[in-house]
């Protein structure tokens, strides 16, 4: 049985050729292709022209690998063996057909160059992004400590412009500029956390707060906010709330005004509902439940998916101005803390938008006074000496005029790197105090610390540096802790703050 199968089935692969030293076929299996014999091998195939040359009577072997014959209509892919003899013995030509052989080496070989180019196509898409990312940031970053100087400026000047004998007219224009700027502000913080956000640096710090305090805070600045569109504002929180929780303060703060902004933005009768309550308290974990219900002008349910998308707005209505990223910063915070953000809307009736946060609770935590609470005092009996490193007039305009309220302090200004060095080391006037702008025009402000840090003078070289700056993206506030720089002040900054970080790190 098993030779008959091989009669039928076997399939042959080699065919043998004997041929004398003129390259005539005198004999031939005719395995492969028949009715070779008798003929000039140059006439089988223009190939076979290659071999009369080594037709000689010595003994050898020549291989020739992946040749493509065409004879008799048949088409192979083969290895061609040439075999010669010295003692006058004709030459044995055998044609090899490895054609299954080459065509499934030539599909393996396909499938692996296409893995490696598809490999460095990914390669290189991953390089563009990372490059591309890498340019928005940089360009946030700049564009952003470029709108920050000006806008300190403004914060300074409409502070101390309200400290001035003004009558009711001037009084009002001083406050749409406090409310204008402060809006300006909000758009620049917000883009630079949506910055963060899609680079991945924004992060959660976790630490324990008054949250009873935060949450009237935010009720009594929206209530105002409310009323004065002409909207009735409503409150209801759960008496079993925990006054003090852990968790990062700022970023709810955050979440919390973008979720009332939205509310009082898009409602133009009717009301306002915060709400919080207690979900359970467990295991020193506190499970709370935020909800936001206005009735605006709603969200189509074709238009829900959107809204969380940064630059995005789907009202389609121009009177609503905004650009779009309190949402979107919403959903990437509420996320950040492993929870959700639930929208439900009636279009043209109202929507309501809520989510539960988990929190640190238990009976140990603790919260000192916060330094907004503290009176910001100096040694009455000393004036201290401040260098400020920085080229932009409105910064310095403004740090010298909320210095020279107080009367207690020296300015003196430097922009160069041998201008701080040669003010730090004089030995008749001891710096107390560096303020030092990080983008200089040209030079870098953590560099010239690092100078500073390896000053001779013990007393030189520990004297206190504050980053007065926009950029304070994750790795920024390495390269400056790197750089022996001991804070930092972010603009735009307001009076409060500046005499706040002056008098932490004041010797």
């Amino acid at each position: 049985m098993l030779q008959e199968y091989k009669k039928k089935y076997a399939k042959a692969v080699l065919q043998y050729l004997i041929i004398d030293f003129n390259a005539n076929v005198l004999e031939s299996d005719n395995a492969l292709f028949p009715n070779l014999k008798n003929k000039h091998i140059g006439d089988i195939h223009p190939f076979f022209e290659s071999i009369v040359p080594l037709l000689v009577k010595e003994e050898n072997e020549t291989i020739f690998s992946c040749i493509h014959l065409n004879v008799e209509n048949r088409v192979i892919t083969s290895d061609i063996i040439l075999q010669t003899f010295n003692d006058n013995k004709n030459p044995l030509l055998i044609i090899h057909d490895l054609t299954s052989h080459y065509k499934n080496y030539q599909t393996t070989a396909q499938v692996r160059n296409e893995s490696v180019i598809n490999s460095q196509i990914l390669e290189l898409k991953n390089t563009y992004l990372k490059e591309k990312e890498a340019f928005k940031n940089t360009f946030i970053a700049n564009f952003s400590h470029e709108l920050r100087d000006p806008l300190t400026g403004i914060l300074t000047f409409t502070d101390i412009l309200s400290k001035t004998s003004l009558d009711l007219e001037q009084k009002d224009y001083v406050q749409i500029l406090n409310s204008t700027s402060s809006f300006l502000k909000k758009m620049i913080d917000d883009i630079l956390d949506i910055s963060k956000i899609e680079s991945g640096n924004l992060e959660l710090s976790i630490e324990p707060f008054n949250f009873l305090k935060l949450l009237n805070e935010i009720k009594f600045n929206y209530k105002i906010k409310a009323e004065q569109k002409g909207l009735d504002f409503k409150h209801n929180f759960d008496e079993r709330l925990p006054e003090i929780v852990g968790g990062d303060a700022k970023r709810l703060r955050q979440v919390l005004t973008n979720l009332l902004d939205n509310a009082v933005k898009f409602t133009d009768n009717g009301s306002i509902n915060f709400n919080v309550s207690l979900n359970q308290l467990r295991a020193q974990k506190a499970s709370i439940h935020f909800e936001v219900v206005d009735t605006g002008i709603g969200i189509k349910e074709e238009n829900i998916k959107d809204i969380f998308t940064s630059f995005t707005q789907v009202s389609g209505n121009d009177a609503y101005k905004g650009p779009g990223l309190g949402l979107a910063i919403v959903k990437y915070l509420v996320e950040l803390t492993n929870s959700k953000i639930s929208v439900t809307s009636d279009y043209q009736k109202g929507s309501t938008f809520s989510t539960n946060i988990n929190f640190k609770a238990n009976a140990s935590l603790t919260i000192s006074e916060t330094e907004s609470n503290k009176t910001i005092a100096f040694d009455a009996s000393k004036k201290y000496n401040i260098l400020l490193v920085d080229n932009s007039e409105i910064t310095q305009l403004s740090v010298l005029k909320i210095l020279a309220s107080q009367g207690q302090f020296f300015l003196d200004i430097a922009t160069k790197p041998e201008e701080v060095l040669s003010r730090i080391s004089n030995f008749d006037n001891e710096v107390d105090l560096v303020l030092m702008d990080i983008s200089l025009k040209e030079h870098r402000g953590d560099e010239i610390a690092k100078q500073i840090r390896k000053l001779p003078e013990r007393h030189q070289r520990k004297v206190p540096i504050v980053a007065v700056t926009a950029k304070v993206f994750k790795e920024d506030l390495k390269t400056y802790k790197k750089a022996g720089i001991n804070d930092v002040l972010k603009k735009p900054f307001n009076e409060n703050q500046l005499l706040e970080i002056i008098a932490k790190n004041l010797k």
